[in-house]
């Protein structure tokens, strides 16, 4: 058999401008309905009611469920794993702290991280923020790297806003906040794709979660679109339903049980 040089799976291409690239992109936005924000927003409540709000009134509760919650608050097995080693020695206290300190969301996320040791940056702002978000939905926000990742200055929310420039800080806490005022802004955009719908953002238990749905809509649709564009048709097929690019990103449970393609164990890795 003749090898498969990269020639073979990878299309040459003229840029950002490339019209394949916006029929690619329009193509994946079909693929997501309203109704596949509000089920996905209804699932994060459901979520929320069983395992995260019970942590508001009695934070220690984590440490029972954290192997659980780690999972929620990851978006592949390796992160999750990571985290489940790091709390190995049963000490949650920076994480209990976070969750019952009466400081501002962004003071707390600071916090944990300055305490986080050799657990990676990244990854400890996805924890805390992670959890702040989903036991507090109403006040705080979820910052993870598919949002915004300073390192690289990639992300969903630089697309949507244009540029990095509300984003960029060098203070932690005042990183967190600046997130937090790109996720409200994105409600604007969201309002011109036909997905922000009264049905989604009426009801109290999903509201919530609906900026942080219909974000991570977008990112599995510009990931759906950049890899189709630079893969042929042939491989292009192979990727998950954009639905469940979407759970997998907020830690949901996929909507149906199936072998994981090539395109998700690429995402597990």
């Amino acid at each position: 058999m003749l090898p498969q040089w990269q020639s073979h799976l990878i299309k040459p291409k003229t840029g950002p401008e490339d019209p394949e690239l916006q029929e690619i992109l329009n193509e994946a936005l079909t693929q997501l309905s309203p109704q596949d924000l509000i089920q996905i927003a209804d699932e994060m409540a459901a979520r929320h009611r069983q395992l995260f709000r019970p942590l508001r009134t009695n934070p220690h509760a984590l440490v029972s469920g954290f192997a659980e919650i780690a999972s929620a608050v990851t978006y592949t097995r390796a992160q999750a794993q990571t985290l489940v080693r790091f709390f190995s020695h049963g000490d949650y206290t920076p994480l209990i702290e976070a969750l019952s300190n009466p400081l501002p969301a962004e003071e707390r996320v600071a916090a944990f991280v300055e305490r986080s040791g050799d657990l990676e940056p990244a990854l400890a702002i996805e924890l805390v923020s992670g959890v702040l978000h989903n036991t507090f939905p109403e006040s705080c926000w979820w910052w993870t790297r598919w949002l915004w990742n300073p390192r690289t200055a990639s992300g969903i929310l630089p697309l949507l806003a244009g540029s990095t420039h509300n984003l960029l800080s060098e203070d932690l806490a005042e990183a967190y906040r600046r997130v937090g005022t790109v996720t409200a802004m994105s409600v604007h955009v969201a309002e011109e794709t036909g997905l922000w719908t009264e049905e989604l953002v009426k009801d109290e238990q999903r509201r919530p979660f609906a900026a942080t749905v219909f974000l991570a809509c977008m990112y599995c649709v510009y990931l759906y679109g950049t890899t189709g564009w630079r893969l042929s048709r042939e491989f292009h097929s192979l990727l998950p339903r954009l639905p469940d690019m979407v759970r997998r990103l907020l830690g949901l449970k996929k909507g149906s049980s199936r072998i994981p393609s090539a395109a998700e164990q690429t995402l597990n890795a």
